[in-house]
């Protein structure tokens, strides 16, 4: 997602308020999240889109040694520094998702979640592989898009999660079959 198509000011207050409690990400997407992250006491995780912080959080009270967040929105990087507090093992970014995250070196992260982000994005083929690159050996990325599938008698879409692991053998992706939840 672009710095300008952000969500910034009364909008990104709106759901800095509204994204903790919200029905989609309390009661669905969230708790599949945590479920495909699994146990994540000492592990380094980076957090894509982490908005106002809440997974940021909740990965550190569930033992994370360090999670890094990167975040477009200057409003909700503001929602999610109010939130964390100090805690040394955090470090919040103001970037670009469009662009390359080349201020992480290669192979540095245990875990990446991305949270209900890829569907904002246009370089979403980027933005994997920097993921990928990024994630050490045998490392997983828990991510979550927002599904164009309306659920059966529902007007609306409905939130899938998905759990993607790829290990690298001699330089090269080889990647287990997601997992729906």
């Amino acid at each position: 997602m672009r710095i300008s198509t952000a969500y910034e000011g009364i909008l990104g207050d709106y759901f800095a308020d509204n994204a903790t409690d919200g029905p989609c990400n309390a009661y669905t997407d969230r708790p599949a999240m945590f479920a495909l992250a699994g146990d994540v006491t000492g592990l380094r995780v980076r957090d894509i889109g982490c908005g106002a912080g809440r997974y940021v959080t909740e990965l550190r009270a569930r033992g994370a040694a360090e999670v890094v967040g990167v975040e477009s929105g200057a409003t909700l990087l503001r929602h999610a520094r109010d939130r964390i507090g100090d805690d040394d093992a955090v470090t919040l970014h103001h970037h670009d998702l469009e662009e390359p995250l080349d201020f992480l070196p290669d192979d540095s992260f245990d875990l990446v979640v991305m949270a209900l982000v890829h569907h904002h994005l246009e370089a979403r083929r980027q933005l994997l592989a920097e993921l990928h690159r990024v994630l050490r050996p045998g490392a997983g990325s828990c991510w979550s898009p927002r599904s164009t599938r309306p659920p059966t008698g529902s007007g609306t879409a409905a939130p899938t999660s998905t759990r993607t692991v790829s290990r690298r053998v001699s330089g090269t992706a080889a990647p287990r079959t997601p997992t729906a939840v």
